[in-house]
């Protein structure tokens, strides 16, 4: 028998296997489970980072939700912290452009770009706003010097005498402010308001001397000279105020501005901002200022228009601390007839002799 046509029935054969094979090895899938199951995800055709020659980045972890930490005050050289910490104080930033510098019992408040400070809620004008440098917000060497050290230090005022000179400013020829509706004087209140306060003093053993009794003119530079050869203790200048803006009323208190320093009504440093003779009690007379000022206003509740810094002559030559009183301004309407009353004028002598006494030593030369 010839063997040839045997090789086509056995590759047949073969081929029916192996197709028999695959059959068997598919799953047939159950129609309720395809339903539920999701398509596929197709294949991606963006290039790997293998691909690209690149390493992989490991993707961060998102981070839980946490309460915001407190704002840390920052503590840079020469930086408000800094300055504060030179004096044994502590500085807070108290949020909104308000920093906040405390020692024992006094506080000073500053604001972010602003000329404006309080202490102990008493209005206070620094020398150049307080503004941020390349350490932080910090105060200018004058107000450092001159602001921050007497007001948180809160200097003794080491006076040489129980002898209060007082100034009724103005007299004679020189009437001061004017209300001409009222038909009032300044010069009239300033006598006014010195011979009440020379009463309540002298009623508690203090010598007094006004650099003038009556109605009088008498020079800017005698007034000065007049407390020192007193061997005055103090010396105070009575005034009442006028201004342009009729709307503008209360209370501010002067000190001599220190030498190189910009002065309140000023944006910069002018002539004559050299060393007088006053400066040598420059912390003493911020001290004696922010005391009568802050009395005035909590007594009388009158608007604080604040302690402020001026070279006024008769506080230029003075050989004791010293400092110039505004009492209200006649130019407001109703704050013009307040002060013309003798009740109110009382009550601010009153107010000005707390002070005084306040200040003055226990026990010193009292001739």
């Amino acid at each position: 028998m010839n063997p040839a046509p045997r090789k086509p029935i056995r590759l047949l054969i073969l081929l029916a296997g192996v197709a028999s094979f695959i059959v068997s090895c598919q799953t047939i899938p159950d129609p309720e489970i395809a339903e539920e199951s999701p398509d596929p995800e197709p294949e991606s055709t963006v290039a790997t980072p293998a691909e690209l020659g690149t390493e992989p980045k490991p993707v961060a972890p998102v981070a839980p939700t946490k309460e915001p930490k407190p704002k840390i005050v920052r503590k840079p050289a020469g930086g408000i912290a800094n300055q504060a910490e030179r004096l044994g104080a502590v500085a807070k930033d108290l949020g909104d452009g308000v920093w906040q510098v405390e020692k024992a019992s006094r506080t000073l408040e500053l604001r972010e770009g602003s000329r404006n400070a309080s202490l102990d809620g008493t209005v206070v004008i620094l020398h150049e706003p307080f503004d941020l440098g390349k350490d932080g917000f910090a105060l200018s060497e004058s107000d450092f010097e001159n602001t921050l050290r007497p007001a948180i230090e809160a200097p003794s005022l080491k006076l040489r005498s129980r002898v209060v000179v007082l100034d009724p400013g103005h007299g004679g020829a020189e009437p001061g402010s004017v209300n001409q509706s009222l038909n009032v004087l300044e010069k009239d209140l300033n006598l006014d308001v010195s011979l009440r306060l020379q009463e309540l003093l002298e009623a508690k053993g203090v010598k007094v001397v006004l650099t003038r009794y009556n109605d009088r003119l008498v020079p800017l530079e005698d007034r000065s000279e007049i407390a020192n050869r007193s061997n005055a203790g103090l010396f105070i200048s009575i005034h009442f105020n006028s201004a342009r803006n009729i709307e503008a009323s209360g209370i501010e208190t002067f000190a001599l501005t220190p030498a190189g320093a910009v002065s309140s009504n000023d944006s910069q440093v002018g002539e004559g901002s050299g060393q007088f003779p006053g400066n040598a009690f420059d912390a003493a007379n911020f001290e004696l200022g922010f005391r009568i000022q802050s009395r005035l206003v909590d007594d009388l509740q009158r608007i604080d228009r604040g302690l402020k810094r001026a070279r006024f002559k008769v506080l230029k030559d003075l050989e004791c601390p010293g400092a110039l009183v505004e009492c209200g301004f006649l130019s407001h309407g109703k704050e013009a007839l307040l002060v013309n009353t003798p009740v109110y004028r009382q009550k601010l002598a009153e107010s000005l002799a707390e002070s005084i006494l306040a200040s003055l030593p226990e026990e010193a030369n009292k001739t």
